[in-house]
């Protein structure tokens, strides 16, 4: 007979953390059971377990575990590569999640989860709810399918396509944004659908493609009226008063060195030689005089984040009117700057550093090329003048650079690609854009910039640009790569030096195009932050960003606290709103990176697509468990060589040596192997055949 007494006593006893799955003997003997109430006890388990109030397996007794609930970010990654399963992203781990046990949750969703158990180390949970949907509005192209229309969408992490209430005025291949109106139901395999609320063009048009990434990402196209209103009101012309209260540099031979298609200038150069010593001036536009704290536009300057840079188009972080016009360095105009002047000795070290609010007038505009040309003696045009300051600056540079060695700086050879349009704005070629003489001289003179404020901002609340050393486990990677492929990574002294060590044992430029995306990958990335950790990839102990206030919000915020300590010596953002601040802009920042990724990849994509069926020559830079990784000698394009295609020998791989050997002939590919492939599909992917095959 059932007894809510023993029943009570059972279950109190296996609620108890330290009691484990018990046989019927030694709940007895636990609770004390006198042995004419043996039956009775039987009874009340075998009620508890049919009413699923306690656990029953393999004859032994345990309590239901309460659920273990936990919010997280829902990655769908992996159901958009059409495997079976996903994630769910906590800040301590991540929950392995069945994709039948997914709901309705699409990529980057804020989620809960309930955790069902844990297995070597992994845990595995269920959705059970969806806290707060990441987007209602998604971009892709329409398609037709027996009568009715689906949107596929461009985001390659979302795992379905949509349903279409109604075209409107869109027609077959347009590109088009979708605001959803009823999310589906994965378990009944109803699609999500919703409307039409823009239509951007017709797919693979280079502009409609731009735009579709645009409205993907949610990025801002237009500034609200109040804001350009306030612009309006500025005033450029800059007043005796002012000028008064400033360093007067006009008279300084001075220039701006920028990519040519470049129109936000905000940085400029000057050199002098003092008796025996050089001095050296990087001047910065003063964005912070214009852009005050409380203003409309360093509120929307904090809400864009940064400028964000696509091939023939910017979406600015500030009003074409500063960014391009009242701030920019525009040659032979008076401009409002904060100069940071060093003075070096005959060895080039450091001796003194200062700030100073200053007025400067350009004397030229610079592209890079044009300075990589006179300083190989090849441009006539310069003037003398000019042509000195630049080859002293050269050497400066030059040194600068052997500085920065020692100190631990790593320097990556990562050439990015470079678009070459035709007329009506289509893609004809693509280019590796390598770094030069005249990038290392400005970036030189930046760094000097960047950590003498930082420096000088260090004694009180500010934000650092931060770069942490690698994880251990991340190092060990680093190590057993090196090891395999006989390359020196020696951790006995620093681990910038073992760096440095590694990236200079590469025989080649081929050995770089592999494996410095792959050490770069298990380097962390760098962020803001108002903790300072350094930055290990410059090998710097206190470092900012200072100099593109035109284009980035720490610069701005830095540059109002550079001007607060000149003036007043008042930090007027609180530790709080600064680190508010910090995360904005690198959550904007990765933004950036992603949009521009995106964007450089469907033009790559829309461009390799002409050359189908055609053969190059490439190099393979990587490989998983299914295919090889081949970027083009004569593009900076990787597509891939599915092993499935590989039909004259059964190929096994080996992941720890990064080898795929043929069983019956005994080829070995490995990374670095010089291949010959055919173009022979491009849809998300580029794929190749291998010549031969």
């Amino acid at each position: 007979m059932y007894d809510s007494k023993l029943a009570f006593q059972i279950k109190k006893l296996l609620s108890d953390d330290n009691v484990n799955r018990l046989k019927i003997k030694d709940i007895s003997k636990a609770i004390k059971v006198r042995k004419h109430k043996h039956k009775d006890l039987i009874d009340t388990l075998f009620k508890l377990a049919k009413d699923n109030k306690i656990k029953l397996k393999n004859r032994r007794y345990s309590s239901y575990a309460k659920p273990n609930y936990i919010e997280g970010i829902f990655d769908a990654r992996p159901l958009a590569k059409n495997k079976s399963f996903a994630f769910v992203i906590t800040d301590e781990f991540d929950i392995y999640i069945s994709s039948e046990d997914t709901m309705n949750a699409y990529h980057d969703d804020e989620v809960l989860v309930e955790v069902k158990y844990s297995k070597n180390q992994k845990r595995y949970g269920t959705i059970t709810k969806i806290i707060k949907r990441n987007r209602e509005l998604f971009v892709g192209q329409i398609q037709e399918y027996h009568g009715n229309y689906f949107l596929i969408p461009d985001n390659s992490r979302i795992h379905t396509n949509f349903k279409i209430n109604d075209l409107a005025t869109a027609s077959i291949q347009d590109k088009v944004v979708l605001k959803i109106t009823n999310w589906g139901n994965r378990e009944l395999q109803r699609l999500p659908v919703g409307n039409i609320v823009e239509i951007l063009g017709k797919a693979g048009n280079p502009e409609v493609e731009i735009l579709s990434i645009i409205r993907n990402y949610e990025l801002p196209l237009a500034f609200p009226g109040s804001v350009i209103k306030e612009v309006t009101d500025l005033s450029d012309e800059i007043t005796e008063e002012e000028i008064n209260k400033r360093k007067d540099f006009r008279k300084l031979a001075t220039f701006t060195i920028d990519p040519a298609s470049a129109k936000d200038f905000d940085d400029a150069i000057s050199l002098e030689k003092t008796d025996n010593n050089w001095r050296l001036y990087v001047h910065i536009a003063d964005v912070a005089h214009y852009v005050k704290q409380d203003s409309l536009l360093f509120k929307e300057a904090v809400k864009r984040g940064n400028s964000y840079y696509f091939p023939k188009k910017v979406i600015p972080m500030l009003p074409e009117k500063i960014s391009n016009k009242i701030c920019s360095l525009r040659p032979f105009e008076d401009k409002l700057t904060i100069s940071v002047i060093t003075d070096f000795n005959e060895s080039f070290q450091i001796i003194l550093q200062e700030v100073c609010e200053s007025i400067i007038n350009s004397n030229a505009r610079f592209s890079y090329d044009e300075i990589d040309l006179i300083f190989e003696d090849s441009s006539p045009d310069i003037p003398e003048e000019i042509a000195k300051i630049l080859n002293k600056m050269k050497t400066l540079s030059s040194a600068l650079s052997e500085q920065r060695k020692k100190h631990g700086y790593l320097r990556f050879d990562l050439p990015e690609p470079e678009f070459i349009f035709d007329d009506k704005g289509y893609i004809f070629d693509i280019k590796r854009s390598m770094e030069t003489e005249s990038h290392r001289l400005i970036e030189n003179f930046m760094l000097i910039a960047n950590e003498f404020i930082a420096k000088q901002l260090s004694h009180q609340n500010t934000i650092y640009r931060v770069h942490e050393k690698p994880d251990d486990e991340d190092i060990i990677k680093i190590k057993d790569l090196s090891e395999k492929h006989n390359l020196k990574f020696p951790l006995g002294k620093s681990l910038n030096y073992a760096f440095q060590e590694l990236l200079n044992s590469m025989p080649d430029n081929d050995y770089h195009r592999v494996f410095d995306r792959i050490i770069l990958r298990n380097l962390k990335k760098a962020k803001y932050q108002t903790e300072n950790f350094g930055h290990f990839g410059l090998g710097i102990k206190t470092y900012t960003h200072f100099t593109s206030p035109i284009r980035r919000l720490c610069d701005l915020i830095v540059h109002h606290q550079t001007k607060q300590k000149l003036i007043s010596s008042q930090n007027t953002f609180t530790q709080k709103k600064l680190s508010d601040l910090a995360n904005i802009a690198s959550e904007k920042e990765l933004i950036a990176d992603y949009a521009e990724r995106e964007v450089d990849n469907k033009n790559k994509l829309t461009f390799i697509k002409k050359k189908l069926g055609e053969t190059f020559s490439g190099i393979i830079i990587g490989m998983n468990n299914s295919s090889l990784f081949v970027e083009l000698d004569k593009y900076p394009i990787t597509g891939l060589i599915p092993f499935s295609s590989l039909k004259k020998d059964y190929y096994q791989f080996y992941k720890q040596y990064l080898r795929l050997i043929g069983k019956r002939t005994g080829r070995i590919f490995k990374l670095t192997d010089k291949v010959e492939v055919l173009i022979s599909r491009v849809d998300n992917d580029v794929y190749f055949q291998l010549i031969g095959e």
